[in-house]
C-alpha cells in the first residue's frame, strides 16, 4: 500500500496524460485498462497530441480525449489557455502524468487538479506533483509499460498488462487472393534513435518470402514512400511475374485507423523499434522486433509486449551509446541474418495458423 494514498470519490474523474509518440501511447494503453478494471464507473479521460488521438477514441476505457496539435510533446503557448480551461471544466479528481514533461505538469497543476501523480525524474516537474514516484527509467532494466503501470501505485490500482486494441474482423485489410501461404509485413522505416537493420536485408527478406510463396507487404508512412518503393523495386528485380506480384507496397496516406486495419490483416509483422511495431502487437499480430544493442534502446525497456512477440538483438553489448566506426562491431545489425529473421517470422506464422 502506498503510504500517502490519496482519497478519491467512488466514481472518480481521472485524466491520463501522454503527449509523446505513437509507440509511447501504445505502451500506455494498459494504464487505461487497469483504471477501468479498478474503477468500472469512473470517468477516464486522456490528454494527448492530435496525431495520436485516434489510438484512444472509441475505447470503452476512455470517456474523453483532449488533444492539441503540436510537433513535440510540449504544450504550445498558443494552446495553453484553452487547454487549461478545457481541463479545469472537467473537474478532475486526479491526473496521472506518464512521463516527465514540465509544460504538461505545469498545465495540470494550473487546471486545479488536486491529485497529480508522475515520475520524479526532473526537479521542475517534481514540484508540480503531489505524488512524485522515483523510477530511474534511464537505467533501462524495466519495461516502459511497467513504468507506466507503476504510476498507479498511489491509487492502489492493480496493474493489468494488457495493451490490446480491439478491431472487428470487418475492419481488417486483406491482401492478395488468399492463395499465398501467409502475409508478412515488413516495415523498413526507423525513427533514427539507433541503428536500423540494413535496407539490403529488408530487400532480401521480401524476396525470400515471395520466392517461398508468402506475400511480403512493405509498409511505411507518406514520408517513407521513397524507401518503401525502393525496397519493393529492388526485391522484384529478376523475379518472375508471379513472385513479383507477391511483393507489394503499402504507404499509409490515411490516419492511424487505416494503419491499424493493415496491421491487423497481416499474419506477422517485422520491424525495428517503431510505433507501428507496437500497434501491430496491440491489434494481435505477432511481431518480430529488430533492436540495436544500445542500452537505452533494448527490448527490456522498449520491446513488444504481445504474448507471441519476439525481439532480436545483435550478440554484442549492451552498449552505452553507438560510437559508429570506432566500435569493432559498428556494423552489428548485419549480424542479425535474413535467415534468422525469416525463421522467427515463419515460426510465429505457423503458431498462429495452428492456434
Amino acid at each position: 500500500m502506498y503510504r500517502n494514498k490519496p482519497l478519491l470519490p467512488d466514481n472518480p474523474r481521472i485524466l491520463v496524460v501522454r503527449t509523446d509518440r505513437i509507440g509511447d501511447v501504445a505502451l500506455s494503453l494498459p494504464v487505461f485498462v487497469s483504471l477501468r478494471k479498478a474503477y468500472p464507473t469512473a470517468f477516464i479521460a486522456a490528454l494527448t497530441r492530435t496525431y495520436t488521438r485516434d489510438l484512444l477514441v472509441g475505447r470503452d476505457d476512455v470517456d474523453l480525449v483532449i488533444d492539441f496539435p503540436a510537433d513535440s510533446p510540449h504544450v504550445p503557448k498558443q494552446w495553453y489557455a484553452s487547454l487549461k480551461e478545457a481541463i479545469a471544466s472537467q473537474k478532475f479528481d486526479a491526473a496521472i502524468l506518464l512521463f516527465s514533461n514540465y509544460s504538461v505538469a505545469r498545465l495540470i497543476k494550473a487546471a486545479g487538479i488536486p491529485v497529480r501523480i508522475g515520475p520524479a525524474s526532473k526537479v521542475a516537474v517534481w514540484f508540480t506533483l503531489t505524488h512524485a514516484i522515483r523510477q530511474r527509467r534511464a537505467k533501462g532494466t524495466r519495461h516502459e509499460a511497467d513504468h507506466n503501470l507503476d504510476l498507479l501505485t498511489p491509487l492502489g490500482v492493480a496493474p493489468v498488462r494488457d495493451g490490446r486494441i480491439p478491431l472487428p474482423d470487418a475492419a481488417r485489410r486483406t491482401f492478395g487472393d488468399g492463395s499465398d501461404r501467409g502475409v508478412v509485413g515488413l516495415h523498413p522505416g526507423h525513427g533514427g534513435s539507433s541503428q536500423n537493420w540494413p535496407k539490403a536485408s529488408y530487400v532480401a527478406l521480401a524476396r525470400r518470402l515471395a520466392d517461398d510463396g508468402y506475400r511480403a507487404v512493405v509498409t511505411g508512412s507518406s514520408a517513407e514512400r521513397a524507401l518503401v518503393e525502393r525496397i519493393v523495386t529492388d526485391a522484384r528485380v529478376g523475379a518472375d511475374e508471379r513472385v513479383a506480384a507477391r511483393i507489394e507496397p503499402f504507404v499509409n496516406t490515411g490516419g492511424i485507423g487505416d494503419l491499424l486495419a493493415v496491421l491487423a490483416g497481416l499474419d506477422v509483422f517485422v520491424a525495428s523499434s517503431t510505433g507501428p511495431l507496437h500497434l501491430a502487437s496491440a491489434v494481435g499480430t505477432p511481431v518480430v522486433g529488430i533492436y540495436s544493442p544500445v542500452f537505452v534502446c533494448l527490448p527490456e525497456r522498449w520491446g513488444p509486449i504481445g504474448p507471441d512477440d519476439v525481439a532480436l538483438v545483435p550478440p554484442y553489448g549492451p552498449c552505452r551509446r553507438c560510437v559508429g566506426a570506432r566500435c569493432p562491431h559498428h556494423d552489428c545489425m548485419t549480424s542479425i541474418s535474413v535467415e534468422q529473421v525469416c525463421r522467427a517470422a515463419l515460426s510465429r506464422l505457423a503458431d498462429r495458423r495452428a492456434a
